[in-house]
This record gives C-alpha cells, structure tokens and sequence, in this order.
C-alpha cells in the first residue's frame, strides 16, 4: 500500500532535511553501518524507521540526529507517531526557557523532565518562571514598603511579566543564564524551592520575603480569605487580594475536593443576588487561584480585573481567534473582548460552595 502522500512521516521529514543541508545519503548508511538501499527505503516510505527510542538503539539516534541537525525529541516524536501512534508532544510556551530550567533543575530530574516535556507549560515550569519573575522584578524597580499599593502594583507587574513571551525568553532567560542557580519541585505543596550562590539572587529573595511575603509565599495562616461579594453588574475591590491584612474579616477551611495544600494559593468571592442565578445561586462562594492566567480554557469561568477602576468581575470565557471574549450573563452588561496576551487580567474560578 502506497504511504498517504498528506501525512508527514519520518520519511519525507528525513529526506527534506537531508535535502535542505545538502548532505549524502550514502554517508548516512555508512555513519550507520547499512547499506544505501535500505536508507533509500526508510526516506521513501517503503520501510518504516527503526525504534530509535529503545535504548540498544541510542548511537542510531544520535547519528540521525547530527546528519539531520535536529534535536532528539523532534525525531523521537516523528518515529513514535509512525510506529506506535503516539501523538507528538506539544511544542513548550517557552522553549528557551524550558532549556534552561532542565539545566538547572536538581534531584529526580528525569522523572519531572518527563512530565515537563509532555505538556505545553508543566505546573512547575509556571511556578518556577513566578519565582524568577519575581526576583528579576524586585531586582529592576524600588518598592516603598510604607506605600499601600505596592503590593498590588508588584503582583500586576509581575503577571504581566510571565505573560511576555519576548520578555521571558529574553531578558529573564539571558539573565538567570548568568545568575545560576538549582531549583526543585515540590508536587504536594505544588511550589518550588530555589537555592543559589549568587549574592544579588539571596539578596533579592530575601527582600521579596521581607517585603512582599503574601503576595510571593502566597500563605494564609487563617484559611481562604473572602475578600468582597460580586453581581454581574457589580464587581468587589481587587487591591485587598495583595495584602489581606487588616481587610479580610471572614475566612473559610479548604472545602471537600479542594487540596489543603492548594489553599494558600487561593481566596473567595461571595456571589450577591440573583443576577448571576445561570451559573451561580445567592451567597454561594467561588473559589478562585491566584495567578492562574496560564491555566485558563475555554468555557471557563473567570475573574476579570479592570485595571482602570480596581474592581473585578465574574465573567464566563471564550477564545476567539486572538482574542478572548468575557461574556456577561446579564443584558445590563455589554460582553468585553480583550486580546489573548492580556490573559493575566484574568483568574480562574476553580470551584464554587453553595
């Protein structure tokens, strides 16, 4: 049977590249020890590839990968389709990135690489670009402790941040590329640790903790906080997620379904009426996570944050092309439409208890 000329095989992917590099085919078969005729076959369709992911065959890949200049997942992903219909993994969000947080990642590396590899943005990838984000951003700008909005104004400026492709994969990776350090994943506590030798790294952690502890240890000694009540005309005021001391009155334990360990990272809003009585009844809780932008999909339910007037809104999500489109559930409302890359505006809500 005749290959589908449509599907992209090992094959045609091998022969192109050999093709645009201007290399031999011969000289592959013999960099490999067989003969000519058989690579012909693979290039053609006519034979498929061998297992190049079995270990007896690890010197094969590395050949086929230094004739063909590309590296071992790409070709690893084309022969695992061929032979096993495995789907190819999803190109990471930050590639450069990714580089180099495998460089520096510490113990268990393979079994967390694995994991990372096989998702767009691993949960500890998201967690660990925070964590360099932060320390980039408290090294770059000068915080007034005394000022009430700095906390606010350094988890905005941060957010923003990771959702900067340019930026993450320029300056954050030039400059921790510098700057090393080692860094492990803590699963149940869904957070990273971060050790270094760098004196400008300890010193800017340590004046993230002194200065802005809720915001980055994102800790709650008391529970989940309820930070303000929502309609779907009326929103509640953000700025007292940033700081909660002194504003937060009522508190509640993480509810059935929601990891303990989970409930640093979020905070509560009390539904208020019967505006929004489509999704959501009056006094129900919603539960939302912190700088979860990254982890939102279509269909969601999430938190907006209008910047211009400090308050935030329940909105249900859909992706439109570039853009993403904040639907209201009441006619009161006109729906917003904002451009993806200003998703960091935007918060899960992960549960509701009614």
């Amino acid at each position: 049977m005749e290959p589908d000329p449509l599907v992209r095989t090992f094959g045609k992917y091998a022969r192109e590249r050999i093709r645009q590099l201007g290399k031999s085919q011969k000289a592959l078969a013999a960099a490999l020890g067989v003969s000519p005729a058989y690579i012909s076959q693979i290039l053609t369709g006519r034979k498929h590839p061998p297992d190049l992911g079995r270990p007896r065959n690890r010197s094969q890949l590395r050949t086929w990968c230094e004739t063909l200049e590309a590296p071992e997942e790409e070709v690893l992903d084309l022969v695992r389709f061929e032979l096993h219909r495995l789907p190819p993994r999803p190109a990471p969000r930050f590639a450069r990135m990714r580089n180099l947080l495998a460089r520096y990642l510490g113990h268990d590396a393979g079994g967390l690489l694995g994991e990372i590899r096989s998702l767009e943005l691993h949960p500890a990838e998201s967690r660990a670009i925070t964590a360099l984000v932060q320390i980039f951003m408290i090294l770059r700008q000068e915080w007034d402790q005394s000022d009430a909005r700095a906390a606010e104004r350094f988890m905005d400026l941060c957010g923003k941040a990771q959702c900067d492709r340019e930026f993450v994969e320029g300056d954050l990776v030039s400059f921790f590329g510098e700057n090393v350090f080692t860094w492990t994943w803590d699963a149940m506590a869904h957070d990273v640790h971060m050790i270094s030798e760098s004196a400008l790294i300890t010193d800017a952690v340590e004046r993230i903790r002194n200065v802005f502890s809720d915001v980055c240890g994102l800790r709650y000694s008391q529970g989940i906080p309820v930070v303000g009540s929502v309609t779907a005309a009326e929103g509640f005021d953000y700025t007292v997620i940033a700081n909660t001391s002194g504003h937060v009155r009522e508190y509640i334990a993480a509810p059935p379904g929601v990891a303990p360990e989970l409930a640093p990272l979020l905070y509560c809003v009390r539904v208020r009426g019967d505006s929004l009585r489509e999704m959501f009844s009056d006094g129900a809780l919603l539960l939302v996570k912190m700088g979860s932008w990254q982890e939102i999909k279509d269909g969601d339910v999430v938190i907006f944050k209008d910047a211009s007037r400090g308050e935030a809104y329940v909105k249900k999500l859909e992706f439109a092309g570039d853009n993403a489109i904040l639907k209201s559930k009441t006619p009161l409302c006109k729906d917003l439409v904002i451009h993806r890359s200003d998703t960091a505006l935007l918060e899960r809500v992960i549960a509701a208890v009614f």
